[in-house]
């Protein structure tokens, strides 16, 4: 029987422009005959009670294909370190703090000739032994610790392979404060065997690299933090050798340090620094996290851009990964003209269809029509492949509501090789802060993942049974472009969550809306999480959660600032920018058990906002109908609060009614822990549809919910939220002030 899941993939890149080539790179699970064209996506949800998928053939590929190839996704991430020796004392030295023990064994570094099958390899064992393992392709030798290492904790370890004297060494030193005493544990034994590796191998940390197809497969990796490794050559003294590393003596040992990687260094990007002067600087793969705390972390200075060298470690996860650098199945040029929207390649066999998203933009130097509709790119990487439903412990109690899981995500919690969202813990239990593009993401596409990418379809089918038109762009390129992209557009649309933003998209809103841009903000739980663009992973996005807002895991002490730039994670409402300052409402209240209505208040009957309730009676009910919950009010709502920054001639013209208890409050809403936290009882659990003007005759309309975008197709369009939200489409297109 086939599945969704028979065919993945993932197009590169996600966002493009007319002009451009969009590469496809599939992998089978089962052999698939089909039929392959690229589609213009109208609506991407096929649940039983939404409006069913909508699309149009932009471009047929081919017919009748079989696919049957199978690419593998290389997770892990690690260091690849170049070295030049000789046939001399060989000692490899680091501080490590593993993070999880697990039956099969991790390599802590390895230095390992692949086409001879030779080298040396330091593994950690399920047990919590190292075993230093030394090969010259013929015969194998082994050495195991007696010391038992715990996680979290810090540990010198070395190992020292002397062709010359023929011995072998490893030693490892408790220097964690939290152990009960520090120790030693050294090992010896003679070595009796011939070379281990060529003058060039490298060094590898947290991995053996394996290859497929001229590719680096990571293999055995290891989950833990490592900082500051040391290769030195000659007779030297071990005692000198863990001076040096830990840094308790400034004097080199005695011997020649061939390399001296310092994590501190560039930790902002790729690259790995070496300090000893001999120029053998390193990179490292799939995004393991860099500016998290080290050994010489004393929490006395949290940005690590102020004590670097607090945090001079890396931590490794096995399910890291940035690019799955899969071939290429099928390539297609954006043909210029082409309409902007959501596109994706779509893969029909006899009885299942497979999709590749991606997205077709507007170039940033030339817009097509008076109205963007902004993709939101950033939180559709920030859920990708999420499976915290299946994994967080507290999931039910963060929803209210029982836990319905799809098969999306059922699939992917059987394939962690295809890395987590930023929502998921790593293995180690460790929070993800990376989320790349490049790789096979399930939950934006058509599918029963309802929230997101597929809510914000909605809003692109109704835009096109309005005949309203519209460019699409991509919170990418507002990263790159700024307010010079916005400034292109009479009204820009954010759709129904666009809760990940950088600083420079943040900056762009500002400027664009305080020049004279209007902007519907059509969503809930929008503009709430500050995050950042790596510079060395192109299309990947870093966040840390930090210790405030609706979260599935916390930052540890120390790693709340964002390596791709320093900039401080957590909420924007933390940093002096709560989304009240930006769009009038900012987050309040989930209510995921059901959705519900909004009822008029009494700054509706002013005369400046008419405009909004044409045709719409002043006691109606707005939204009491609806694809999620049955209402336009839910899931996520929004609320004003002058104290937060909604500006005193902002107007509250609706607001929610009959939340019920379902609902609840957001845990930054409060400092200590009330009775009173359901919308039964708690006022700050609704949300509130706002406008409110900005400079130059800018401004912004915003109905506070996430479900909101969900009601618009309700009745073929013809309903009250269409009616308002076409309203004001059409009033903020007129440049007539509002005054």
């Amino acid at each position: 029987m086939k599945t969704p899941f028979d065919i993945i993939g993932y197009a590169q890149p996600l966002v493009s422009h007319t002009g451009e080539k969009v590469a496809f790179k599939l992998s089978a699970d089962a052999a698939v005959n089909a039929d392959v064209d690229v589609v213009r996506l109208l609506c991407a949800d096929p649940k039983p009670t939404g409006p069913g998928v909508e699309y149009e053939v932009v471009e047929p590929i081919t017919r009748n294909i079989r696919l049957d190839r199978y690419q593998k996704a290389p997770a892990g991430s690690y260091a690849y370190l170049p070295l030049r020796t000789e046939n001399e004392p060989v000692a490899i030295g680091m501080l490590v703090w593993p993070t999880l023990l697990k039956k099969t064994r991790q390599t802590v570094f390895s230095r390992w000739d692949g086409d001879n099958d030779k080298g040396i390899e330091l593994s950690l064992g399920g047990d919590g032994r190292l075993t230093l393992y030394v090969s010259d392709g013929d015969t194998n030798q082994t050495l195991t610790s007696d010391a038992m290492l715990e996680t979290r904790r810090w540990y010198f370890v070395a190992a020292v392979v002397n062709q010359q004297a023929q011995t072998m060494t490893l030693r490892i030193d408790g220097i964690d404060t939290q152990l009960l005493d520090d120790f030693t544990d050294t090992q010896s034994a003679p070595l009796k065997i011939g070379n281990t590796a060529g003058d060039k191998t490298p060094l590898v940390l947290a991995c053996r690299i394996t290859s497929q197809n001229s590719r680096k497969i990571p293999a055995d990796c290891y989950n833990g933090k490592i900082e500051h490794p040391v290769v030195a050559t000659g007779d030297i003294s071990l005692d000198a050798f863990k001076d040096l590393i830990t840094g308790t003596e400034k004097g080199l040992p005695r011997g020649k340090v061939l390399a001296n990687w310092d994590f501190a260094a560039d930790i902002k990007g790729a690259k790995v620094t070496d300090v000893s002067g001999n120029g053998l600087h390193g990179t490292v793969s799939n995004l393991p996290a860099r500016a998290v705390t080290g050994y010489h972390f004393t929490g006395s200075v949290l940005d690590w851009r102020g004590a670097p060298e607090h945090y001079a470690a890396i931590h490794f996860h096995d399910d890291d990964l940035y690019d799955c650098e899969w071939e290429t199945d099928f390539e297609w040029k954006v043909p210029e003209g082409a309409k902007t929207g959501f596109y994706a390649l779509r893969i029909a066999s006899e009885d299942t269809e497979y999709w590749v998203s991606f997205f077709v933009c507007a170039r940033p130097s030339q817009a097509q029509n008076k109205i963007a509709f902004v993709a939101s790119t950033a939180t559709f990487l920030a859920y990708a492949n999420t499976r915290h439903r299946m994994d967080v412990g507290h999931i039910e109690q963060l929803y209210n509501a029982l836990i319905e899981v799809s098969p999306t995500e059922a699939y992917l919690r059987c394939r962690r090789d295809l890395a987590p969202s930023t929502y998921d813990t790593h293995a180690d239990g460790s929070g993800a802060f990376y989320s790349s593009p490049r790789r096979p993401i399930l939950n934006m596409r058509p599918g029963k993942y309802t929230f997101n990418y597929i809510n914000d379809s909605h809003l692109i089918a109704w835009l096109e049974k309005k005949g309203i038109e519209y460019d699409v762009i991509a919170e990418d390129d507002i990263h790159e472009h700024g307010n010079d992209l916005l400034s292109k557009y009479d009204v820009v649309i954010t759709g129904s969550h666009p809760e990940y933003i950088s600083t420079p998209i943040l900056e762009a809103f500002e400027t664009y809306q305080n020049s004279g841009g209007r902007h519907l903000y059509l969503g809930g739980n929008g503009f709430y999480w500050r995050i950042g663009y790596p510079t060395d992973a192109p299309g990947a996005i870093e966040m840390r959660r930090g210790f405030a807002g609706v979260r599935t895991w916390e930052s540890d002490p120390g790693e709340v600032h964002l390596s791709s730039n320093g900039e401080p994670g957590g909420l924007w409402r933390e940093h002096g920018k709560a989304p009240q300052k930006l769009v009038g409402v900012g987050f309040s209240s989930c209510v995921f058990d059901r959705s519900t209505y909004f009822r008029r208040t009494a700054d509706s009957d002013n005369p400046k906002v008419a405009f909004i309730f044409e045709g719409i009676g002043r006691d109606e009910k707005i939204g009491d109908f609806g694809f999620r919950g049955n209402g336009a009010a839910g899931m996520e709502l929004d609320r004003a609060s002058e104290a937060l920054g909604t500006p005193r001639h902002a107007l509250v013209v609706a607001t929610t009614e009959d939340v019920g208890a379902g609902g609840s409050v957001t845990s930054e809403e409060f400092i200590t822990t009330p009775r009173a936290i359901d919308g039964e009882q708690n006022g700050r659990v609704r949300g509130d549809m706002v406008f409110m003007e900005t400079r130059n005759g800018g401004a912004v309309f915003t109905p506070g919910s996430i479900a909101w975008p969900t009601s618009l197709l309700h009745n073929g369009t013809d309903n009250n939220v269409s009616r308002i939200t076409e309203n004001v489409i059409k009033r903020f297109l007129d440049p007539k002030a509002f005054r």
